[in-house]
């Protein structure tokens, strides 16, 4: 089965999440994983490009995982 194709956030989003990265805030996220929601706290660690899509890597008490931008539905701080 093919990936699904990468639908870019906007450029204001990402700004959002590479500052809470650099500044290594704690934030609610919630995201899509696997086709299931999840709702984590936990710091962003990392904005990434690879393979045409861009990714964090989100560390929380269950651990760290990579989300792709476009299956995060809401950050808090």
């Amino acid at each position: 089965m093919a990936e699904e194709r990468y639908e870019p956030v906007s450029c204001d989003y990402h700004d959002q999440l590479e500052a809470a990265a650099m500044h290594k805030n704690e934030v609610e996220l919630e995201f899509e994983l696997d086709g299931l929601p999840q709702k984590e706290r936990g710091r962003v660690e990392d904005v990434y490009t690879t393979d045409g899509a861009e990714f964090i890597r989100f560390a929380s008490d269950s651990g760290s995982v990579e989300i792709r931008l476009d299956h995060i539905i809401s950050m808090k701080e």
